[in-house]
């Protein structure tokens, strides 16, 4: 009789010792065929930061529109506390304009207008580049270098996520 159970301690043991290995492997299988949406994006850390391991293009996509607009918002915020100038006033209008895109990227991506979806990221990141160019064509230095290079940074990589959607 204790022969019978230490056989069946030795099988128990065995047995789950297997199915442990069984579920690492798949766990392991599993993880090596997840998809990097972000390993397209300049900004991969950052990419999946905001994407939060999201496999499907459309969704990355998503997440990725919206906190470019919560960003875009904040620069806007901080752009209005900054004064009057010229260089601001255009920086206004153009993270504005910038906000209004992103509103109408999120538009573009639920109709599934990946066309339309695509113009308006790179207009945001163009809006970006002139609010830049106020500054440099007066040799002031912008105080948006910093401030919007997050937002620069995310809108390039919603253009990458937004390539893979098809």
């Amino acid at each position: 009789m204790a022969v019978f159970k230490h056989y069946c301690m030795s099988f128990s043991l065995a047995f789950l010792a297997a199915a442990t290995l069984l579920q690492l492997a798949g766990n392991a299988a599993a993880s090596a065929t997840a998809v990097d949406l972000c390993k397209v994006s300049d900004f991969q850390d950052l990419c999946r930061s905001v994407t939060k391991g999201a496999t499907d293009p459309t969704k990355a996509t998503e997440l990725s529109i919206t906190a470019l607009l919560s960003e875009t918002t904040h620069v806007r915020e901080v752009a209005k506390s900054l004064g009057k100038s010229q260089e601001l006033d255009v920086c206004n209008e153009e993270i504005d304009d910038a906000i209004d895109k992103v509103n109408g990227a999120l538009q573009f991506l639920k109709s599934h207008d990946i066309s339309g979806l695509n113009n308006h990221l790179s207009a945001v990141l163009t809006d970006f580049v002139t609010c830049d160019d106020a500054y440099e064509e007066t040799g002031k230095k912008s105080p948006f270098a910093k401030i919007a290079k997050t937002a620069k940074e995310m809108a390039s990589n919603c253009l990458a996520l937004a390539s893979q959607i098809h």
